[in-house]
């Protein structure tokens, strides 16, 4: 699970996603790396005022937490908590944009059709430093089983409701997000998860974005955790498994990823051919830099410079 850092004067932590070569079991610990950093707020894109806090000596610095109709009503104009009437296919968002027109919305559909009502259980709310939160409505579902619709990086505080960028996501639905420092910017992280029934094996991905100009573009995906078996190329009549690790630090100018690639053979009934046993494992570090509306990286992905080759 990706770690949040609580701290207001330190960035949020690196994570480890690592799952066992065969099934899906809970990750190990997150190695925890931290680099200090000045605090600053995003500037917001939309903003309401919210009724006043109970306590006045707390009015206008109280980190305040909304329910999901009260989030929608700030990133929706003209929508009310409770609406019967729901939303439209057509529905903006704040700062303007379609709600669901985005080409990684494409595909996906209404399965209670339009208007929408929206349930408050199809809004993902996860929390980070500072009273962030990111919000996922869950509006559109996908032949596949993803679920896809807007997200959106906001914050409650004292009597005002901020946005500070809203996007588009398709996934899992069980994908989790946070948010991160780089420098003095905040980005949105959201880790998926999927399995194969089949094999039994699941594979993680990171998917970085942006806050540019109102909207939070995907700059990038990261393999974190994933698993692959395929025959050898140097071990005759035996396949080779690798696994993949990826260890994330969040540093001033970019992050940092440490990936690992360990290779074994897999263990086969067949007599007399030595199976089941480490071959070899790789290390590599490569680095994600912003540039303007995405991230470039340093050098390939370690995972497409090693998987079958062995």
């Amino acid at each position: 699970m990706l770690r949040n850092a609580s701290k207001a004067a330190v960035a949020a932590t690196g994570f480890l996603a690592l799952t066992a070569l065969a099934g899906c079991p809970d990750p190990l610990k997150s190695q925890v790396r931290q680099v200090e950093i000045r605090y600053v707020t995003p500037i917001s894109v939309c903003r309401n005022k919210l009724p006043p806090v109970g306590d006045p000596s707390r009015a206008g610095s109280a980190v305040r937490d909304l329910d999901p109709g009260q989030w929608l009503e700030v990133l929706v104009p003209g929508y009310t908590d409770g609406d019967e009437q729901g939303l439209e296919a057509l529905a903006v968002d704040c700062t303007g944009s379609y709600l669901f027109a985005n080409e990684s919305l494409r595909g996906g559909a209404s399965d209670r059709g339009w208007p929408r009502f929206v349930d408050p259980d199809e809004m993902t709310l996860n929390s980070g430093p500072n009273g962030m939160r990111v919000l996922w409505l869950r509006a559109l579902k996908f032949e596949n089983g993803d679920e896809g619709g807007p997200i959106a990086l906001s914050r409650a505080y004292g009597d005002n409701a901020e946005i500070y960028g809203v996007g588009s996501f398709r996934g899992p639905k069980n994908t989790k997000f946070q948010t991160a420092r780089i420098g003095n910017e905040t980005i949105v992280v959201a880790e998926s998860k999927e399995c194969d029934p089949e094999t039994q094996t699941c594979r993680k991905r990171g998917h970085f974005f942006l806050p540019r100009r109102g909207r939070l573009i995907e700059s990038t995906v990261v393999d974190l955790d994933r698993v692959q078996v395929m025959p050898s190329a140097t071990q005759r009549g035996l396949y080779a498994q690798y696994h993949l690790s990826t260890d994330v630090t969040y540093q001033k100018d970019g992050i940092l990823l440490l990936e690992r690639v360990s290779v074994r053979i897999a263990k086969t009934e067949v007599p007399d051919l030595d199976s089941d046993r480490e071959l070899r494992a790789v290390e590599f570090s490569r680095f994600l830099k912003i540039e303007r509306d995405t991230m470039f990286s340093s050098n390939e992905p370690l995972w497409e410079r090693v998987v079958g080759r062995d």
